[in-house]
């Protein structure tokens, strides 16, 4: 029964994220980003992990750019049979890997864990939890990492209430165009 109901809820979130305009996309997500690069937690942090955008997630190409211009660590992951994390070098080092999504070439060991996982999502809750795309990967990463998550959208993928699985991992907190959202 929760399957179904995350099915049908990822459905939904989908068509309507996939229906932003181009312009309107870039524009929320610019305010994502001046919403991120405002907290405290991403100001003091010295290695980030950013998703790479694909399809009609918040790009976050820009957010990269400029933490790497304030002297930030980035990591970009690689998707195998689970999630490992390697330095970001450059756009132009990026090849597509499994299901499509763009992961570094060069594979090149950060200096340490991340301080903050910054997470993808279809949807996400106000209980602090979220819905990917139903593999799993990040809630496994999440389970033995002692990150801080940011999980990142547009304000209209927030919900009240989100079917939840045990495994299913919590952010700490959620930044959208529109709010910040903390336990």
């Amino acid at each position: 029964m929760v399957q179904h109901l995350k099915e049908a809820l990822r459905r939904e979130m989908l068509k309507k994220r996939d229906s932003l305009s181009k312009e309107a996309a870039a524009t929320l997500a610019d305010e994502v980003a001046g919403a991120l690069f405002k907290t405290e937690r991403f100001t003091e942090a010295k290695r980030i992990a950013f998703y790479i955008t694909k399809g009609s997630e918040v790009d976050t190409r820009m957010m990269i750019f400029r933490a790497m211009q304030a002297g930030k660590e980035v990591l970009i992951p690689v998707t195998d049979h689970k999630i490992t994390f390697y330095r970001f070098s450059s756009f132009s080092d990026l090849k597509p890997g499994k299901y499509g999504i763009l992961e570094p070439q060069t594979r090149e060991i950060p200096g340490g864990e991340p301080d903050i996982v910054i997470v993808p999502g279809v949807v996400f809750g106000l209980c602090m939890h979220r819905l990917g795309y139903g593999k799993g990967y990040y809630d496994k990463y999440l389970s033995s990492s002692p990150a801080y998550r940011m999980g990142i959208c547009y304000d209209f993928q927030v919900v009240d209430k989100l079917p939840v699985h045990e495994n299913d991992e919590r952010m700490d907190e959620i930044i959208t165009d529109k709010r910040v959202i903390r336990l």
